[in-house]
């Protein structure tokens, strides 16, 4: 994403070298080029830090002092904390460990194979995606998982890190997502809807790595003809770390990292069938793995 002087508009896209800008990057205090290469995560930000939590909650607050009514009884019952929490040293001993407790309960709870509701054949999603109201905790988990979250009439994202059978997904087994002749999901393509099927890797922040450059296969994928339809109509999309020597199943091939990974399907304006949970994506089957055994002369 580049921005640039309104009076630099031309029509028409413009043409970024993205090599020679990473060159001319400027780095915050403390992180390095070197740094990064090494850790892609290094960079990766801490949006709450729970040792300050308390401190950082006031501030915001102070610059905040109106909420709306569904938050205004927690932001009274915050009030309350951190004035208790300034009035002794054992209150505040307490409701900080508290605060170190409740970061390391919501990041263990906040894991794509346990967030949201059962949206059918393994997958999950938050209902109420981006118009939580009081659901604080729903909230929350969205802060750890995503960057932002669309409102769930505009864009629903149902994910999942385990197969079939509730194993969590391993880059070194192979998995297949069957979608039966007309069962793609269904978007509003006359309003620009468009859904896609992405890998991540096993922190849940970053788009794996990947050998052919994919990371994604869904609406694009088919309006470029990438993708090979079974006879029947059917598309078989093959989910493994190694790439198929068949042709028409490397064709549909998203790769995977060699360990654990997860899955989203971003369905954006969805029709109606989506919205109410009618229709069910297809589960993510493990394929079985056929051994030759060998007999020693």
């Amino acid at each position: 994403m580049r921005i640039f002087p309104l009076s630099q508009n031309q029509p028409g896209q413009q043409p970024v070298d993205c090599r020679d800008v990473a060159r001319n990057a400027v780095f915050p205090p403390g992180l390095t080029a070197e740094m990064i290469a090494a850790d892609p995560y290094a960079f990766r930000p801490e949006w709450v830090d729970p040792k300050t939590f308390w401190d950082g909650l006031e501030k915001v607050l102070a610059a905040n002092p109106t909420v709306g009514p569904t938050d205004a009884a927690m932001a009274d019952q915050a009030r309350n904390l951190i004035a208790l929490r300034k009035s002794d040293a054992s209150y505040k001993d307490l409701l900080d460990r508290a605060a170190l407790n409740a970061d390391v309960s919501l990041h263990a709870s906040s894991r794509y194979e346990q967030v949201g509701v059962d949206a059918g054949n393994g997958w999950q999603r938050q209902e109420n995606g981006g118009v939580w109201g009081s659901d604080w905790f729903g909230r929350a988990q969205a802060a750890v998982i995503y960057i932002m979250v669309n409102d769930h009439r505009e864009a629903i994202y149902s994910l999942r890190g385990t197969d079939a059978k509730g194993a969590l997904l391993e880059g070194r087994n192979t998995y297949t997502m069957t979608f039966p002749k007309d069962g793609l999901p269904p978007m509003d393509r006359s309003r620009g809807g468009f859904w896609s099927l992405t890998m991540y890797d096993k922190d849940y922040f970053m788009l794996a790595k990947s050998p052919n450059g994919r990371t994604n296969i869904g609406t694009v994928s088919l309006d470029a003809n990438e993708l090979k339809f079974a006879p029947d109509g059917s598309l078989i999309i093959t989910i493994a770390n190694a790439q198929p020597a068949d042709a028409v199943t490397r064709a549909n091939w998203l790769p995977a990292p060699e360990g654990q990974f997860a899955l989203i399907v971003r369905a954006y304006v969805p029709t109606q069938s989506v919205q109410n949970g009618s229709y069910k994506l297809p589960n993510v089957e493990r394929a079985a793995v056929s051994t030759t055994v060998g007999r020693q002369q």
